[in-house]
């Protein structure tokens, strides 16, 4: 839940952080932002209250709209200290130069060139409070110290976090490449001990072999020894009983 909430936050700022620079490359030479058919103004003056407007709003105004006689508008206007402001005034008449073709636009206290005026603030769009917020994320010291350093941090902290990361996932690598090569070297040593058993199994039952076939052999050589005397005995007996006849024979 934390972890969405500050991914929303973020989310959120980084949309503003855009937002407001979009409006400071679209400033023109009155340091007023332009979108096409759009400019966005912010009413820093009191004077206003009467027309509708106070001060901190924020109005988009459609320039597209043609600007007719009898009709308030907004124009900038240079404030006593030197500096740029919005104004609202009605527009009397427009006057076209038959020299220069340039129009001037008659209001109620002065004339101006047509570049001065903005346009008409009957459809214009109004929010609240929120040309304030605009006007200190706008300003130098406000931009810098809102969008740039956290943006920076937020940089940094993120470079940061990702250099971690692949250090983190290096040292696993480099963990499990130790522990491929453990387990290579071990199965190098039961593969090396294994012939050593299979050979000496095999030396021991060539002995037992070779044991059964000479105990084979000399039972063998002795049931053969056996029978050669057996058979000596029997051949040394048969002269005895002939020698027992002769005897008989001469005593008859």
């Amino acid at each position: 839940m934390k972890k969405i909430f500050y991914n929303t936050l973020i989310i959120l700022y980084a949309l503003i952080a855009i937002i407001v620079t979009i409006c400071l490359l679209s400033f023109n030479q009155f340091k007023v932002s332009e979108f096409d058919s759009t400019t966005v103004l912010i009413i820093n003056t009191n004077n206003l209250k009467e027309k509708g407007f106070n001060k901190g709003d924020l109005v988009l105004v459609d320039t597209t709209q043609k600007q007719e006689p009898g009709e308030d508008i907004f124009f900038h206007a240079t404030s006593e200290l030197g500096k740029t402001t919005v104004d609202i005034q009605t527009l009397k008449d427009k006057q076209v130069s038959s020299v220069t073709g340039e129009t001037t636009y008659v209001l109620e206290s002065k004339e101006i060139p047509s570049d001065l005026a903005i346009g008409p603030t009957k459809n214009s769009i109004r929010i609240g409070k929120l040309g304030t917020i605009l006007s200190i994320l706008e300003s130098k010291w406000g931009f810098l110290i809102l969008i740039v350093f956290p943006s920076l941090l937020a940089f940094l902290y993120e470079l940061w976090e990702f250099i971690a990361n692949i250090k983190a996932a290096k040292e696993d690598d480099d963990d499990e490449e130790e522990d491929d090569e453990d387990e290579n070297e071990e199965e190098k040593v039961v593969e090396k001990k294994a012939p050593v058993k299979n050979t000496t199994s095999t030396a021991s039952k060539a002995k037992k072999t070779t044991t059964g076939t000479s105990q084979k052999t000399t039972t063998k050589k002795t049931t053969t020894t056996k029978s050669a005397s057996t058979a000596k005995k029997t051949t040394t007996s048969k002269p005895k009983t002939t020698t027992k006849k002769t005897t008989k024979t001469k005593e008859q």
